[in-house]
């Protein structure tokens, strides 16, 4: 989750640290249970190249300085695989993500099917931010061995927590861990529960909140003290509105952890929404001090300002979508009402940017109930397929056929929602490009698209 500003990711430790080898082939140095993946670039070598190629991309980093895992061998001297291992596992554990990097390609050229070099240069360069080569390396260690539960579980931190959200990453993600937790060893706990945990954190960015509480408490099942699946449990109780609970979890997390940001940042949405506006002002902040990265202060509009920016958004929209919203009610509201949340099953997450309440246009002709609406949560959160409204839709259908069903659907409207729309932009300019998204977003629900077009027509 960075899953955006608004659904938790930790950036949180799930991934194994790098392995080594020690002599004997595959044998394996134990991973630190909290580390975190990192992601870097490593150039294996290929054939010699001249150097009248075409123009280097004006963007592309420079070139790096030698650096040797042994200092003391001369560069060509190399050092035995196994060795170079080892001392990748040491510099890994001991924050040298450089040296970790250097080592691990060294072993890389020597071995170029070692599974752990490429895992190793993997997670180092994951630890140094350089995610797209991280990817390539995660990609190659996987294509030497699919089933690796340690190289799987680095894959699905990869893809669920640090590169840029989306449903496909999260749904590869989700796959990679359920990978890793089929072949994970019995007696490999730790392991075990890192990965039902980034099941759970997949799950959770997917709209599957129910099926990601399962997986986080079958993770805490396996190691009740880890933190990491505390804090995420927190944050699936809050997708599903059980905002008593989710409360507690995050006080529980922050009595072991003050400045927890993201666990400060989620109680003081929960007062917000419970009207305690000092105690959520307070909370939001500190979860602004403690990560700006994530929480940036977001950018202030009181409801009049924001509702003519809708309307303004209105009035600038394709003639074809003004037409379809003829007739139909456009508000703005400060956040969405619980009512409208829970009205259906599983719950809307509270997150949402926009929400469509009504019959789709091409009902017109029915009275038929419906869901209070369907949400448009923008690029910044993944969203989930739509799939209780498509399920509830289905049931409903024999009943439409039947014309048995005949209560109010209520008026149709679009609302969009000011603070969950502010926490997503910097700027004024954002804040209107945000607008116009959700608007085209509920449009899609107007006319009768479900979450799953919108996303693939780049309306997430």
């Amino acid at each position: 989750m960075q899953r955006a500003a608004v659904l938790a990711c930790l950036a949180v430790a799930t991934a194994g640290g790098c392995r080594s080898r020690t002599g004997g082939a595959g044998e394996k140095a134990p991973a630190p249970v909290h580390s975190t993946l990192a992601v870097s670039q490593t150039a294996t070598p290929g054939p010699a190249r001249t150097c009248s190629g075409p123009p280097s991309d004006a963007n592309e980093p420079p070139p790096r300085p030698l650096r040797r895992c042994f200092a003391d061998r001369p560069a060509w001297l190399d050092a035995p695989v196994a060795s170079l291992l080892d001392r990748a596992a040491e510099l890994f554990d001991d924050a040298d993500y450089s040296g970790a990097l250097a080592c691990a390609e060294e072993a890389a050229r020597q071995a170029p099917r070692s599974v752990e070099a490429h895992h190793n240069r993997a997670i180092s360069l994951m630890r140094l931010d350089r995610l797209d080569e991280a990817r390539d390396a995660i990609a190659l260690a996987l294509a030497l061995a699919p089933d690796d539960p340690e190289t799987l579980e680095a894959a699905a931190d990869l893809n669920i927590n640090q590169l840029a959200p989306s449903v496909d990453r999260s749904a590869l993600g989700l796959e990679y861990a359920r990978r890793g937790s089929h072949h994970v060893g019995r007696r490999d706990r730790e392991r075990a529960a890192r990965l039902a945990l980034l099941e759970g954190q997949a799950l959770i960015d997917l709209g599957r909140a129910v099926e990601a509480l399962k997986r986080i408490d079958g993770a805490l099942k396996m190691s009740p003290r880890f933190d990491a699946a505390i804090y995420e449990r927190g944050v699936a109780l809050f997708e599903l509105c059980r905002f008593g609970e989710a409360r507690k979890t995050f006080e529980k997390v922050l009595a072991a952890t003050p400045d927890h940001a993201h666990a400060l940042y989620h109680l003081g949405l929960i007062e917000e929404r419970l009207g305690e506006d000092a105690a959520a002002g307070r909370h939001l902040a500190a979860a602004s001090a403690a990560d700006v990265k994530s929480f940036p202060v977001p950018l202030e509009m009181v409801q009049t300002d924001f509702a003519a920016h809708v309307q303004r958004a209105v009035s600038d929209l394709p003639e074809d979508v003004r037409h379809d919203l003829g007739g139909i009610k456009v508000e703005a509201a400060d956040l969405p009402d619980i009512a409208d949340l829970v009205a259906e099953k599983p719950p809307l997450s509270p997150t949402i940017l926009g929400l469509f309440r009504g019959l789709p246009l091409d009902y017109t002709d029915r009275v038929i109930p419906t869901p209070s609406g369907r949400a448009g949560k923008g690029r910044s959160q993944p969203v989930g397929s739509g799939g209780a409204t498509e399920s509830l839709a289905h049931a409903l259908a024999p009943a439409m056929a039947s014309a048995d069903l005949q209560c109010d659907a209520g008026e149709r409207t679009i609302v969009l929602y000011r603070r969950n729309l502010l926490r997503t932009v910097h700027d004024v300019g954002e804040l209107d490009q945000a607008i116009s998204r959700t608007l085209l977003h509920e449009v899609g629900h107007l006319r009768g698209e479900d979450d799953g077009s919108l996303r693939d027509r780049g309306l997430e």
